[in-house]
């Protein structure tokens, strides 16, 4: 088994998958760190009030890009490919301006919001602030990880920024001082903008010149892509961020904390899918455009063993150390331990399913992809509805892993059908379809 596990690691794809996975570990770690920090140096219902209101950042910042952060990954590697400069400059062009406008209506609404709600001016402009740069690091991120590399893309969307965060509340909880949830979001985003910086410095010196191209564009393609990947994003985001809301508008600000503490630890398995599509975004696009199946497939057998070994070694990790991390975040944090094991159940469950919805939207079937994650949205609010006035925070948490359980099934049998690809860890356990033969990648017929 040794032997095994040392082969595996030696292999080219397997180094960058566990680098990628590594990266984003790192990122999970300094976030779990950064909000139990936060915890820790807030009042149990200011920790309420800045969960809650990040959230919304989050949310408004996915709203606000229209799907172009989406859009540039499936455009951009295929244009490389095709080599249309014309073509790749047309989309840059085209995906900035149309978030750029979009994003200042996002960040007009979030503010018209809280004022309403009559939230202080400083939270207002914090929060303000914090979802534009979110928005920009989002949309740099994925052409940085494009042209540039994957540290360079995700690297300063989601690591080196919180490396200073979690230093500056150290400070604040050696002088046992209490903080605003507006100070810290406005902590937040000055860090971030330092990584936004570096990222377009970054592209800017990737990027071929232009000077001498015209830019050229299929505004068709482009808007009905465009579409599909916003709303995918935006129920994507829902399902994430959604909850902690619904929590608070339905029980308190502390109760709202005390789920969004469990649900960020549970993300270590959301780390891992996002590793993973970190990880095939950039490299299956350019297999798959190329026409490359053997690769295509060895690459995703390969990301099946990782997952495989990950998801394993995680559910240990919450099952024996679950009540050590959330007391880490104050002692009434750790009384939720079934809590984080019912949340971690089903984000290990999406984990073990693999990029399936990657590879729907790369093979061009991202219409069938929409539908799955609106019923995972509706599921998941329905649940809530129900199961919140009988069990209290559990309930949400068993809806959140029923309803995201079932969708990652959906879309494994979606893809299975759809692309001929199974993505999850069980095609680890087909010895013989491998050795039959390969399976063959099948993108969308017109008007499928």
């Amino acid at each position: 088994m040794i032997k095994s596990i040392l082969q595996l690691l030696r292999r080219d794809v397997t180094r960058g998958v566990f680098g990628t996975i590594l990266l984003k570990v790192g990122s999970g770690a300094l976030a779990f760190a950064l909000f139990s920090l936060a915890a820790r140096t807030m009042s149990p219902d200011g920790f309420g009030i800045f969960a809650t209101w990040l959230s919304i950042a989050q949310i408004a910042s996915v709203v606000g890009l229209v799907g172009q952060e989406s859009l540039l990954v499936r455009f951009l590697n295929e244009y490389q490919v095709d080599n249309r400069p014309d073509l790749t400059k047309g989309v840059l062009l085209s995906s900035l301006k149309i978030s750029a406008v979009a994003m200042v209506i996002a960040i007009g609404a979030v503010a018209l919001v809280a004022k309403m709600r009559g939230d202080w001016w400083l939270l207002i402009l914090a929060v303000s602030a914090y979802t534009a740069v979110n928005a920009g690091l989002m949309l740099g991120s994925q052409v940085a990880r494009s042209l540039v590399s994957i540290l360079m893309g995700e690297g300063n969307r989601e690591f080196f920024w919180r490396v200073s965060v979690v230093l500056f509340l150290l400070v604040v909880m050696t002088g046992h001082r209490l903080l605003d949830p507006a100070e810290l979001i406005a902590v937040m985003t000055i860090a971030m903008s330092v990584g936004l910086g570096a990222q377009i410095v970054a592209v800017a010196r990737a990027l071929p010149d232009f000077r001498g191209t015209a830019a050229t564009s299929e505004t068709s393609r482009w808007r009905s892509s465009a579409l599909h990947f916003w709303v995918a994003s935006i129920l994507e985001a829902a399902n994430q961020y959604f909850d902690v809301i619904l929590v608070y508008w339905m029980l308190d600000p502390t109760t709202a904390g005390i789920y969004f503490a469990a649900s960020r630890l549970a993300n270590i398995f959301a780390m891992l899918s996002a590793a993973l599509y970190s990880f095939g975004a950039r490299r299956l696009p350019s297999l798959y455009f190329s026409k490359n199946h053997q690769e295509f497939e060895r690459t995703l057998r390969l990301m099946a063993e990782v997952t495989a070994l990950s998801v394993v070694g995680g559910l240990l990790l919450i099952w024996i150390g679950g009540p050590h991390l959330l007391n880490l975040f104050g002692p009434h944090f750790a009384a939720q331990h079934w809590v984080l094991i019912v949340l971690a159940i089903g984000t290990a469950f999406q984990a073990a399913g693999g990029p399936s919805a990657a590879i729907l939207q790369l093979t061009g079937h991202e219409r069938i992809y929409v539908p799955v994650v609106a019923a995972n949205v509706a599921l998941r609010l329905i649940g809530f509805l129900v199961l919140i006035p009988w069990l209290g925070v559990l309930g949400a948490a068993i809806s959140a892993t029923v309803s995201l359980a079932l969708a990652t099934i959906a879309l494994n049998i979606l893809c299975r059908r759809r692309t001929g690809v199974d993505p999850s860890i069980l095609t680890l356990l087909r010895f013989s379809a491998w050795k039959r033969g390969p399976y063959r990648v099948r993108a969308a017929e017109p008007g499928e």
